[in-house]
């Protein structure tokens, strides 16, 4: 069934406009399920209740209200809303052009198809093919449903994708997570880490290869109980421990698929945990064995 569009909207940069329609481009398909009276199993009706008069209320008795302090209200009505609604509806207005690696994927919301209307499918065209050759993506302003939108044109596949973003002061500093910036890391472990990564990137990317492992097992599990199936548990999958031989750890993960460390991150010392005694030198053994080899030699 042809996809049917949930908006249109006109892009105009410079004295350029070229009409557009909005697909959808995403969907989630994550499980929900229904909050049931466990009883006789019918579904439940969820009440506005009021605290203050401990009381079911009606929707028409709500109004709206935004917190400007902990605890205080200020009310507005639909109109008054209203008023403050962006006007310039459907207008995507682009306001500069950018390489796609100055936006972070962060900053990306919700995505959508756009479609070319048939009187301008040669700008769609000129316009696609410009930006794909330029390598260029577009920022502008959306205005839909009555709220102005930060949005993101791109090329993809045959012609454009719009993406809704967030604003700046609607993503978190990433200074506010720990980053470990003190936990520098050692060029042995660096190496094989590298050597890792290498091993396993892959040519392109193909989403096909990965599923919702979750929403499979219990649509599988409802079919069971459906058919009066008894549901067996899956055996739980072992814990890893914790890793405190970082060295170790890598080059395990090397020997694992095929690929021997290299001989000079092996020579490395490794990480130990805390508490424990350093580790012992691994070169005794190897410049010994030369000792004893060249003392074979002279005799």
């Amino acid at each position: 069934m042809a996809s049917r569009p949930v908006g249109s909207g006109n892009i105009s940069f410079g004295l350029v406009s070229i009409p557009v329609k909005l697909f959808t481009a995403t969907r989630s398909k994550s499980v929900s399920f229904n909050l049931l009276h466990g009883k006789d199993l019918s579904r439940i009706q969820q009440k506005i209740y009021c605290p203050v008069d401990d009381a079911i209320i009606e929707r028409s008795e709500l109004v709206r209200g935004y917190e400007i302090e902990k605890g205080r209200y200020v009310t507005f009505t639909d109109e008054e809303l209203k008023s403050m609604e962006a006007r310039n509806e459907h207008a995507i207005e682009i306001t500069e052009f950018l390489p796609l690696e100055e936006v972070d994927p962060v900053y990306f919301e919700e995505s959508f198809y756009l479609g070319a209307e048939t009187v301008a499918g040669k700008a769609y065209r000129l316009l696609t093919d410009a930006m794909a050759q330029t390598e260029r993506i577009a920022l502008g302003r959306y205005t839909m449903r009555g709220k102005e939108h930060l949005v993101l044109i791109r090329p993809f596949g045959k012609g454009l994708m719009l993406h809704t973003i967030y604003y700046a002061d609607e993503v978190r500093p990433a200074e506010d997570v720990d980053q470990a910036t003190s936990e520098p890391a050692k060029d042995a472990e660096l190496k094989l880490a590298k050597r890792l990564i290498e091993e396993l990137t892959g040519k392109k990317f193909d989403p096909s290869k990965y599923h919702d492992t979750y929403r499979e097992k219990v649509i599988a599990a409802a079919q069971q109980k459906a058919e009066g199936q008894e549901i067996t548990e899956a055996p739980a999958e072992p814990r890893r421990g914790q890793v405190i031989d970082l060295m170790a750890a890598l080059k395990a993960s090397l020997e694992k698929r095929g690929t021997s460390a290299e001989a000079e991150a092996a020579e490395e010392p490794t990480a130990a945990a805390v508490g424990d005694e350093p580790p012992r030198s691994r070169t005794r053994a190897p410049r010994a064995a030369a000792t004893r080899k060249r003392a074979g030699a002279k005799k």
